[in-house]
């Protein structure tokens, strides 16, 4: 399991297309974050959670995608987390559009600005809007702990589809420009696939920014 300066990473994926769910484990208080709820994920969390013997405390949902709040209302219920998320998916998470299967919507309970903190054990992560993919996609990232939780943000070799409705060209490009301005050392789990790291992207997305268009 991925260890980054004392969190505990374990990766879930759940759902038609494999959308990942991650608990976030700070080993010294054995409290967790969840990040994202996948389709068919709850029953999974439940057991990663007691085969880590961790408190969660809270549900952050990186953008309402379909594959990404399938099961956010039962695991909001379930696990007794508040669901944070930015302020643009609020609406698409509290009044959810069906996904390949109807989806039951989940309350807001705290809504997350560019510039926010959200806090794990003495573990830090801030929280940036990084749209494009969607509009109120948000970024976790902990810098001390070279750590990113980037939903469709950023993948190995790209970014999150720009062709569906919300997506943004001009908004991708700029959220790439400011991605720029983080380490080669920092690790990137996306919401799906593997990870991958600033450095090993930089590459194409330096194109990206001198091009000022897409790949």
């Amino acid at each position: 399991m991925p260890n980054h300066n004392g969190l505990e990473i374990v990766t879930i994926p759940a759902g038609p297309i494999e959308t990942n769910a991650f608990v976030v484990i700070d080993g010294a208080s054995r409290k967790a974050l969840v990040i994202d709820a996948p389709p068919d994920v709850l029953t999974m969390l439940q057991q990663a959670i007691a085969a880590h013997n961790v408190t969660p405390i809270a549900l952050v949902i990186t953008h309402a995608h379909w594959d990404h709040i399938g099961d956010a209302a039962a695991v909001r219920e379930q696990l007794n987390l508040p669901l944070l998320a930015h302020e643009r998916e609020q609406r698409r998470i509290e009044q959810p559009a069906a996904g390949p299967e109807p989806i039951a919507g989940a309350p807001v309970d705290r809504i997350l600005h560019d510039g926010d903190t959200v806090e794990l054990g003495d573990h830090t992560f801030t929280v940036w809007h990084t749209p494009g993919h969607s509009p109120g996609q948000i970024s976790l990232i902990s810098a001390a702990d070279n750590l990113m939780l980037g939903g469709d943000t950023l993948f190995p070799n790209g970014y999150g589809r720009v062709d569906i409705p919300g997506a943004s060209d001009d908004e991708t490009i700029a959220t790439i420009r400011r991605l720029l301005n983080l380490p080669d050392a920092v690790v990137v789990y996306p919401g799906h696939g593997l990870p991958t790291t600033i450095g090993r992207e930089r590459p194409w997305m330096q194109q990206v920014d001198r091009t000022g268009r897409l790949l």
